[in-house]
């Protein structure tokens, strides 16, 4: 699938993996997304939100050397659900996103993320 990414400090559209939805998790198709001011701050400013998680040990983590999936906010539509998933919506159902996700090892961002 095509996703921007920040590779280098820029954003750049690249073909990255279908990602398989786990256990309690929802895959979702995205049908708009926009890249709004706190994309752009991470994009100039990574290695000081890194550095600063690290420092406080948050759940935010990124490796920057590695591509990063950028453009937390978007709406979508309901394709597919891993085991264990309650299935209240139907596929083809849209929805918007609320960047994280809430998983048993934690809470994960969404769009900041490798």
């Amino acid at each position: 699938m095509r996703a921007t990414v920040m590779r280098d400090k820029k954003l750049v559209v690249a073909d990255i993996a279908m990602p398989e939805p786990g256990p309690g998790e929802v895959l979702v198709k995205t049908l708009a997304c926009g890249i709004c001011g706190s994309d752009l701050h991470a994009l100039k400013h990574a290695d000081r939100l890194v550095e600063l998680a690290r420092r406080s040990g948050g759940p935010f983590v990124m490796d920057l050397k590695r591509d990063i999936v950028m453009g937390h906010e978007f709406c979508a539509e309901v394709v597919d659900y891993g085991p264990e998933s309650k299935r209240r919506l139907k596929p083809g159902t849209r929805v918007c996103a609320m960047p994280l996700l809430i998983r048993k090892s934690g809470i994960e961002t969404v769009g900041y993320s490798n």
